[in-house]
């Protein structure tokens, strides 16, 4: 966001709650961000900087040794001229990020606190801010909340909503030693499928010997491990061969960390004078490394408005809410996709196998959700999984979960 407004010439100040660099998770990218990285300019920090190129992704399924694949250069997008993505170790990378904005023209405050967002009746006019051990109130004519899981403004505004469904918890850590896969398979992400709910492991290369390992599960099958996560991490490790195979000699080099409460959605995300962009306005799930790519798009759709707003010295929510149409049906397409993708489970491979299908997967899965209408892939998975459930002794009916897959508006919480 820094990036886009210091472009277009908008002052703009950011308060960073952290002092970077500092660890955090989001270590994949899909290949839609690019653009982004393109358009502010950064894109010849991440080939400098030497980030580990991603060039596809594959599945593993519990019960044997095989994989399902995809390569990116399958799919062609526009206005992308590489075949490839990042992996990044989101320490370094969101430290480069912040720089560059700076470099651009943001002013940068690290290790300064927001505590709340200031109002004159509906409209945010400002923030108060934790500073150097007093309280500073600074004005703004527009207020951009980015605080991530924190969700400030949501919180603050009461606009915060649980998702009904989605109830993930993940225990990670890096290690070496991690077999990577060969047959040009070690620079994807790989995901290994558990034989608990809604379980799955991340396999992400950082260095050329660091891979990060994140095991995702519901939260109540992490709660039987009763706060032992490297016992609960490695059982799970062990309930998938080629999972178990790729850790035979791996070592732990950091702390195991926890992240939970993953998936929520604010009933608004824009209104008079702020926008709510990244995690602070919606977050779904980890499975397709679909946060920073919001977080990207979200900050370019937001941008444009702001932009407009500044132009017409207009700050209302009339004048800033056509970033949350488009912003919505982007993420809402990577909900239903992401939601479908857990009813199916192992047998989402296949849709990534099937000629018919796997150029529309390939396409949903590099970030290419926005301004679109009719997604042809996604309910074909619906009316496969209707005939598994209408069909008496289907071979794959033990395989569907439980997960409910009607009903997406309302569960969501969309705003009318």
């Amino acid at each position: 966001m820094g990036c886009y407004l210091s472009m277009a010439g908008i002052e703009n100040i950011i308060f960073e709650s952290a002092n970077h660099p500092r660890p955090h998770v989001g270590e994949s990218m899909v290949t839609s961000s690019t653009r982004v990285f393109k358009e502010i300019g950064f894109l010849p920090t991440m080939e400098r900087e030497g980030f580990v190129k991603k060039y596809g992704a594959s599945w593993h399924a519990p019960a044997n040794r095989g994989r399902v694949a995809i390569e990116f250069n399958e799919f062609p997008q526009e206005g992308i001229d590489q075949d490839y993505t990042y992996h990044v170790d989101r320490g370094k990378f969101d430290n480069l990020l912040l720089k560059h904005a700076e470099a651009l023209g943001s002013t940068v405050y690290q290790g300064v606190h927001v505590k709340q967002v200031l109002f004159e009746g509906s409209y945010a006019k400002g923030v108060r801010v934790a500073f150097a051990g007093h309280t500073v109130d600074v004005p703004a004519d527009i207020v951009v909340d980015a605080t991530g899981r924190q969700t400030l403004l949501g919180r603050q505004l009461g606009v915060k909503k649980k998702d009904p469904i989605f109830n993930q918890y993940a225990v990670h850590a890096w290690f070496t030693g991690v077999d990577r896969g060969t047959g040009g398979s070690a620079d994807h992400i790989h995901i290994y499928f558990l034989p608990v709910e809604r379980g799955w492991v991340w396999q992400i290369p950082i260095t050329d010997t660091i891979t990060s390992m994140g095991v995702v599960a519901e939260k109540e099958e992490f709660k039987k491990a009763n706060k032992d996560l490297e016992g609960y991490f490695y059982a799970q490790v062990q309930t998938n061969q080629n999972l178990k195979d790729a850790m035979q000699n791996a070592v732990r080099v950091n702390e195991f960390r926890t992240e939970g409460d993953y998936s929520y959605s604010m009933t608004t995300f824009a209104g008079d004078g702020y926008v709510m962009i990244g995690d602070a306005a919606r977050f779904v799930d980890p499975i397709f490394s679909s946060g920073v790519s919001v977080a990207l798009y979200s900050a370019k759709y937001a941008s444009d408005q702001i932009k407009i707003a500044v132009q017409e010295q207009n700050f209302s929510e009339e004048i800033l809410k056509p970033y949350e149409v488009k912003l919505r049906g982007g993420v809402e397409i990577w909900y239903e996709f992401i939601r479908l993708y857990y009813k199916l489970l192992p047998l989402f491979t296949y849709f990534i196998q099937n000629k018919q299908h796997r150029l529309q997967v390939l396409q949903l899965l590099q970030g290419e959700v926005y301004n679109r209408g009719e997604v042809p892939v996604l309910k074909a998975m619906r009316d496969f999984i209707e005939k598994v459930e209408k069909t008496d002794n289907h071979l794959f009916k033990g395989q569907l979960t439980e997960i409910p897959i009607d009903d997406l508006p309302e569960l969501i919480g969309v705003a009318d």
